[in-house]
């Protein structure tokens, strides 16, 4: 099974779901408040040290996998690897807002100054004459 996966250049590709690393995933953005994970109970032939298990991604619910979800796959064998955390997408998107919002504050105040300064010129302006 192919994924697509993001490459250093900003461009897509097709990629087989082991080379799938949580820097190059590309997490839907209707899921992005969900944990995405590659799922795998390892398994290899040990006479020829071929792979026999197949990973597979799964999509959980926030709350599931952090309460039990994770130490459940685990005792049950599975290696979890996340590929996407959504407290880190969390994380980033109000550091983004918050940054947003001070520049439209910062630009708020500077909009005043300006309007507070052609105000007191015309004041000036008016006294002179």
């Amino acid at each position: 099974m192919t994924m697509q996966v993001k490459t250093e250049t900003g461009r897509i590709k097709d990629v087989g779901i082991l080379e799938v690393t949580p820097e190059n995933f590309i997490c839907p953005s209707n899921e992005r408040n969900m944990y995405h994970c590659r799922i795998e109970i390892k398994k290899f032939n040990p006479e020829t040290g071929e792979r026999l298990s197949k990973p597979r991604i799964q999509v959980f619910g926030k709350k599931f996998f952090e309460t039990f979800g994770l130490h459940n796959l685990r005792k049950q064998g599975y290696t979890v690897d996340i590929l996407h955390d959504p407290n880190q997408f969390v994380k980033a998107n109000m550091e983004r807002i918050a940054a947003e919002e001070r520049a439209k504050a910062e630009a708020e105040k500077e909009a005043e100054r300006q309007a507070i300064r052609a105000q007191i010129l015309e004041e000036l302006k008016a006294e002179g004459n």
